[in-house]
C-alpha cells in the first residue's frame, strides 16, 4: 500500500524526504500543500500533524513528521534489496557518521549558514538586510561547503551512491542557487567549491531530480 506524503515545494525539509522516496523506490501518493493557502494549518492537516509542518507522512494510518526521523522510518520500513538504494549503508561506524553528517549538515550549514541570509533577505518587510549578519552568515555557509567537500567518500558523501546525508545537504545547495540566483548581490555561488559543484551535477544527474524539484523555482 502506498503511503501518503504531504509535501511543500520549496522546503528542503520535504525535499530531502522527496529525493529519499524516490531514490528508494517507496510507492507514495503526492500531497502537495501550498504554504501560501495556508493549507498547513488547515484543521484537516492539523489533525494528523499537531505541528502542522512538512514534510508528514501516514503509513497505514501511522503518522509520522520531522524528516530526519522520517528518513531513518523510510530506510526500516522499506529494507532495500539493492544495497545502493540504502540511506544509511555502510556498517554500524559508517551509518553512525551519516547520521553526524545529517546532524552537521542541519545545524551549521542551515541554521547557522542559510537561515540567516533567508531571513534577511526575504522576512524582513522590504527592511535593508542587515550587512554584517549575512557577512557572518556567508562565513559560515563557505566554511560548511569546505568541509562538506572534505567529506566525500567518491562521488557521494558515503561512496558511489548517494545516502541520506546526500539528500539533506543537496537541498540547502538549491538553497544557495536560488539566494543568488533572487539577489545576486548575496554571492552565494562564489562559496560553493568545485568538488561540491561536481557532486551536486551527480545529484541533479539522477532520474528522479526533476521530478522532485520545486517547479516555482523553474525559469
Amino acid at each position: 500500500m502506498a503511503l501518503d506524503f504531504y509535501h511543500g515545494h520549496g522546503s528542503p525539509y520535504s525535499w530531502r524526504v522527496f529525493l529519499a522516496l524516490e531514490h528508494k523506490g517507496i510507492p507514495y501518493n503526492l500531497k502537495v500543500l501550498s504554504f501560501a493557502d495556508g493549507d498547513t494549518t488547515k484543521p484537516e492537516f492539523v489533525a494528523i500533524n499537531p505541528r502542522h509542518q512538512v514534510p508528514t507522512i501516514v503509513d497505514e494510518g501511522f503518522a509520522m513528521w520531522e524528516s530526519s526521523a522520517v528518513l531513518e522510518y523510510l530506510e526500516e520500513r522499506f529494507p532495500a534489496a539493492d544495497p545502493a538504494k540504502n540511506l544509511f549503508p555502510g556498517d554500524v561506524k559508517g551509518r553512525g557518521r551519516i547520521r553526524r553528517l545529517v546532524r552537521e549538515v542541519e545545524a551549521y550549514l542551515g541554521v547557522e549558514g542559510i537561515a540567516p541570509i533567508t531571513e534577511e533577505y526575504f522576512f524582513k518587510d522590504g527592511a535593508e538586510p542587515d550587512a554584517k549578519r549575512v557577512a557572518t552568515a556567508r562565513e559560515v555557509v563557505g566554511r560548511e561547503l569546505e568541509m562538506f567537500a572534505g567529506e566525500l567518500r567518491g562521488k557521494f558523501l558515503a561512496g558511489d551512491s548517494p545516502c541520506a546525508a546526500d539528500f539533506v545537504l543537496y537541498p540547502y545547495l538549491g538553497y544557495v542557487t536560488r539566494i543568488n540566483f533572487r539577489k545576486p548581490d548575496s554571492r552565494l555561488t562564489e562559496l560553493v567549491p568545485a568538488k561540491v559543484a561536481e557532486w551536486a551535477k551527480r545529484i541533479e544527474a539522477m532520474p528522479y531530480y526533476d521530478k522532485t524539484f520545486p517547479p516555482h523555482w523553474r525559469g
